[in-house]
C-alpha cells in the first residue's frame, strides 16, 4: 500500500512540474512576441504625385506636384534641365499682342542629351518684368501625360494668356520667362519676344493666363 501511494505521489508531482514548465514557456514566448522586432519605419511619402490639373497653384507649385507623377522609374530616365533646351515655337506665327481674346505662346523643349528621357507633368513658369515684378502662372485643367523624348526629340507646352489692349487695364509687361521643367530645380530662361503687356490677373482665382502640361511635339 505504501509503495502504491508513493508511486501516485511521484506521478502527480511530475504532472504538476510538467504543467508549470509548460506555462512558463508560453509566458516567455508571449513576452518575446510582445517585444519582438520593431516594425519597419514607414517610408516617407512625398506629397505631390501627379500634378493636379487644377488651375489652383502657382507654376512653381505645379512643377513640384507634377513632379513625382511619372517618377516610377529611376531618375536617370527623367529629362533633366542640364539636357534640355528651350525655345519659342513659331506655332501659327506667334501671338498678336493687339488681340483682346485668349491666345497661346508655345515653348519647345528639346532633349539635348545623347540618350532618351521622359518628361511628365507641368513646368513651372514665372513671368518677370524688367523692374523685378514676378507672376507665377497657375496650371490648366488638362491632364498631363508622360512624353518620351529620344536624343534630339522635342516636346511642347503652351502658355495661354490675355493681352492687355486697353489703356485703363492693369498691365504686366513680361521681360523674361523662367521655366522649371517637371521634377527639376534648375531653371531655363527665355526672353519674352512678343512685346506688349498682359492683362494682369496675377491675383485672380481663375485667371485667363495659365500654363499647360508638357505634351507631344507640334
Amino acid at each position: 500500500m505504501t509503495a502504491v501511494r508513493r508511486t501516485r505521489t511521484v506521478a502527480a508531482a511530475s504532472l504538476i512540474a510538467a504543467a508549470a514548465f509548460s506555462l512558463t514557456a508560453c509566458g516567455g514566448d508571449t513576452a518575446t512576441g510582445a517585444k519582438g522586432d520593431p516594425s519597419p519605419a514607414a517610408t516617407p511619402v512625398h506629397p505631390g504625385g501627379t500634378p493636379t490639373a487644377d488651375p489652383g497653384g502657382s507654376g512653381k507649385a505645379a512643377e513640384a506636384k507634377a513632379g513625382n507623377a511619372s517618377e516610377g522609374s529611376s531618375s536617370a530616365r527623367r529629362c533633366t534641365s542640364d539636357h534640355l533646351g528651350a525655345a519659342w515655337s513659331t506655332f501659327e506665327g506667334g501671338p498678336d499682342m493687339d488681340y483682346d481674346g485668349q491666345q497661346t505662346a508655345r515653348v519647345v523643349l528639346t532633349n539635348t542629351g545623347t540618350s532618351g528621357c521622359t518628361l511628365a507633368g507641368f513646368p513651372g513658369v514665372q513671368l518677370q518684368t524688367a523692374h523685378g515684378s514676378t507672376w507665377d502662372l497657375r496650371r490648366s485643367s488638362k491632364k498631363p501625360a508622360s512624353v518620351r523624348l529620344d536624343a534630339g526629340g522635342k516636346a511642347v507646352f503652351d502658355i495661354t494668356f490675355l493681352a492687355s489692349t486697353r489703356e485703363d487695364d492693369r498691365k504686366f509687361a513680361p521681360h523674361q520667362v523662367v521655366i522649371t521643367p517637371p521634377n527639376e530645380r534648375r531653371d531655363l530662361v527665355l526672353d519674352w519676344p512678343y512685346g506688349g503687356a498682359l492683362l494682369d490677373q496675377s491675383g485672380a482665382t481663375r485667371p485667363g493666363t495659365f500654363v499647360g502640361p508638357v505634351t507631344t511635339t507640334e
